[in-house]
């Protein structure tokens, strides 16, 4: 009878029958120990030889997970009308903000000689800063005493 044995001295299938029924968790190492009468930290190098040899590593195969195909999200012709509306509808609401704006800038350019669109490089000094405030202070008195001037609230 001639069987192939292992590097442990075991018979091959006897030990792969071990290693299985370790890494299925049916038997611990130490189960094992005791029912073949092995070291159980033998055991433990037969199992983690065996991953080495046969488990692959993260490292070297990434694992790619299969894809689910999501169904198509079918839409209406009328509701894709109807958005496309909406969405102009609020395009033009945002111009006509910027087109008060801009006027509002206007005046406040033409009449007190407040610029509200100052360059990047301008730097604000506290001469400058106190100058805005109490033009600020005065345009805000003078819209307050003098009814029928142009206010636009956002």
């Amino acid at each position: 009878m001639n069987m192939e044995l292992s590097n442990f001295g075991l018979p091959r299938k006897i030990k792969e029958r071990m290693i299985r029924e370790y890494l299925s968790g049916m038997k611990t190492a130490q189960m094992l120990s005791d029912e073949y009468g092995m070291n159980r930290d033998t055991i433990c190098k037969m199992v983690s030889r065996h991953k080495d040899k046969f488990l692959p590593t993260f490292e070297q195969k990434p694992i790619i997970l299969p894809t689910m195909k999501q169904k198509p999200k079918t839409v209406s012709e009328s509701d894709l009308m109807r958005e496309i509306e909406e969405l102009l509808r609020q395009l033009n609401d945002a111009r006509l903000k910027i087109e008060g704006y801009e006027i509002m800038g206007d005046i406040l350019a033409e009449q007190y000689g407040i610029d509200l669109l100052k360059k990047s490089e301008a730097k604000s000094s506290s001469a400058s800063e106190s100058d805005t405030q109490k033009s600020a202070c005065a345009l805000s008195a003078d819209c307050l005493a003098t009814p029928g001037k142009h206010i636009i609230n956002s």
